[in-house]
């Protein structure tokens, strides 16, 4: 049974207006939870319901008025835990924190207000999604903005670039060329002015011709050789689309509905991530009972089965490990490379549990077809040789036994 502290106290803070008034402001509850340590996925608050569930604790308080959710802040300290709550309408004052519902329509009223939660963070998550893609059509403006700005500055320079080359060659032009002095005016007066028609080549030389056009050719482009993670990787395009819509099957089929579970604990997934959470603190016992929730809800998720297997295989219960070692693989259909992993841990886990119960010789050929499913993984190879050199010395001491 749950441990439900009701020895709480609260307290109103009140201010003063610029009229002189007395306002109240916020509302501090304090929760006693001595010798326990919470996380913060363990509190749960919205406008007028708080929560703390952490096993084996449980509390929660219906408020009477609203509060600023956003606003409001929670401190989990060493033997109790403080909720600093700031108020919607801040001039009310509160007579009581609480807010008296009957048991029958507590559970209604729980579902509505989580309800009305999920709405809220998909509206806020929406809202982020809007202004996180408003912001990346402004950074790409911007970034075509610095573009335009830069090709501009680039043309620019070609055309101031092209002009001081064309004064340049024709500077050189005039320097390249000198008038004809034999030639003068009709009247015998030498001419003060020089035509370009009267110019002639100067001493380097005839101008010399423009170079010949270049010869068409043929590029050649070669391309690396086509390679796959696995042979035969595109004929397995149907196997894994198979696999994948089995997956997806299972995730989504939950399998029963009971109102006194939480949306989240008739969640396979969630259960399995539980499960995975005491399995990493050593509680292997809390663990299968996770798993084996998350099995009563869909029996057709392998990782439920797999990561049980492990929990078993822990406290030394092979029969078991081995059982749900099989009914993974079972699961684990059709094989593709999306599962062989999953498939490997299968096949290792179910020969270290054959090996304990005795089966020596099914235990190594187990490793044997783990180590070929993953021929890069250096601990099977070990774990078959050590299996390998057992055989050998079983088999020795038979011989020895038979003479």
């Amino acid at each position: 049974m749950p441990l439900i502290p009701k020895n709480y106290s609260w307290q109103q803070s009140t201010t003063s207006g610029d009229d002189g008034d007395i306002h109240s402001s916020d509302i501090v509850i304090r929760v006693p939870f001595p010798g326990n340590h919470f996380q913060p996925d363990d509190i749960f608050t919205t406008e007028q319901f708080l929560k703390i569930s952490r096993a084996p604790h449980y509390w929660e308080l219906f408020l009477r008025h609203p509060i600023d959710a956003d606003s409001s802040r929670c401190s989990i300290l060493e033997s109790e835990v403080v909720f600093e709550l700031v108020k919607q309408d801040r001039a009310t004052t509160w007579d009581s924190v609480e807010l008296d519902v009957p048991r029958a329509e507590r559970a209604a009223l729980k579902e509505r207000y989580l309800e009305q939660h999920r709405k809220r963070l998909e509206e806020r998550s929406k809202q982020r999604a809007v202004e996180k893609d408003h912001k990346k059509k402004k950074e790409i403006h911007r970034q075509i903005e610095r573009e335009r700005n830069d090709r501009s500055a680039i043309d620019t320079l070609l055309e101031e670039s092209k002009q001081r080359e064309l004064r340049r060659m024709e500077l050189a032009m005039v320097k390249d060329y000198r008038p004809d002095p034999t030639k003068h005016e009709p009247t015998g007066r030498k001419s003060s002015s020089v035509k370009y028609t009267d110019l002639e080549p100067s001493a380097g030389g005839p101008p010399q011709p423009p170079p010949a056009v270049r010869c068409s050719g043929t590029l050649e482009v070669t391309f690396s050789k086509r390679t796959f993670v696995t042979p035969k990787r595109e004929s397995m395009e149907s196997a894994e689309q198979e696999w994948t819509r089995k997956q997806a099957a299972a995730r989504r089929a939950i399998g029963f509905a009971d109102d006194d579970l939480r949306p989240d604990e008739r969640n396979p997934e969630w259960l399995k991530q539980r499960g995975d959470t005491f399995f990493q603190q050593k509680n292997f016992l809390a663990a299968i009972a996770a798993y084996s929730a998350g099995i009563r809800l869909t029996k057709d998720y392998y990782a439920l089965f797999l990561n049980r297997s492990a929990a078993h295989l822990a406290l030394e219960n092979y029969q078991r490990c081995a059982e749900d070692c099989s009914t993974a693989l079972e699961l684990l259909q059709p094989p593709v490379e999306a599962n062989r992993k999953a498939r490997v841990a299968c096949l290792a886990r179910r020969a270290a549990a054959l090996v304990k119960l005795g089966f020596l010789q099914q235990g190594y050929g187990e490793m044997v077809a783990a180590s070929r499913l993953d021929p890069d993984e250096e601990s099977l190879r070990v774990e078959v040789d050590h299996l390998k050199r057992c055989l050998d010395e079983q088999g020795d001491g038979d011989s020895e036994s038979d003479e």
